[in-house]
């Protein structure tokens, strides 16, 4: 059984893009592309769909 990431683990699959570079790229400014976002707090992770891009990771104008 693969071990649990931590929160900083979890948190660190977030896009590490900035808006301005996402946004060059036709990537979503929000999630770096990915469609989601990672939060944690207390050992709980949730993957959040991303509300800009509607989960397709693709920039909007």
């Amino acid at each position: 059984m693969p071990r649990k990431m931590t929160d900083q683990e979890w948190e660190a699959q977030n896009g590490s893009l900035s808006p301005g570079e996402a946004t060059a790229r036709g990537l979503c400014w929000q999630c770096s592309g990915k469609g989601a976002n990672y939060t944690a707090f207390g050992g709980v992770q949730r993957k959040v769909r991303c509300g800009t891009c509607k989960g397709d990771g693709k920039a909007r104008r």
